[in-house]
């Protein structure tokens, strides 16, 4: 599905997403799986807040501006390790990632650079947070 036809049926009521998919040849043409898929996604965005679905923008925004190089390293290194943390573990390396989202980019660099910034982190979760916070400045490959 396009980014516009994506974003079209999110700002749809459920009932006129409904409607649209019904009067779509181009969404009946889609296989029965892909249908479903799309009618899922959709109902987990209906089932979101205000504040989720913003983020949700975002990160969508923040995809279709990476280079293919980010989004490459993206699918094949961080999404990976950040599936093998436990949900406490991703806790504690989002904790840090919103800290550091409040610095300056000098200051950024210093607190992943100092070790007691990064106690307690393994160097997968280490990796990871450097990694994502990389994804927030350009600067960084």
């Amino acid at each position: 599905m396009s980014p516009n036809v994506r974003q079209k049926l999110q700002e749809m009521s459920p009932q006129e997403q409904e409607r649209f998919m019904q009067n779509s040849e181009r969404f009946k043409s889609l296989p029965p799986q892909r249908q479903a898929q799309i009618r899922n996604n959709l109902q987990k965005w209906n089932n979101l807040s205000p504040t989720e679905r913003n983020a949700m923008n975002d990160r969508q925004r923040a995809w279709e501006h990476m280079s293919p190089e980010k989004r490459q390293y993206v699918q094949s290194t961080l999404l990976p390790k950040w599936q093998q943390m436990s949900s406490e573990r991703k806790q504690v390396v989002t904790g840090r990632l919103h800290t550091l989202q409040g610095m300056t980019p000098e200051d950024r660099q210093a607190a992943l650079d100092n070790p007691e910034f990064m106690r307690g982190l393994n160097p997968d979760e280490q990796s990871v947070l450097r990694g994502l916070d990389s994804l927030n400045t350009p600067s960084h490959p």
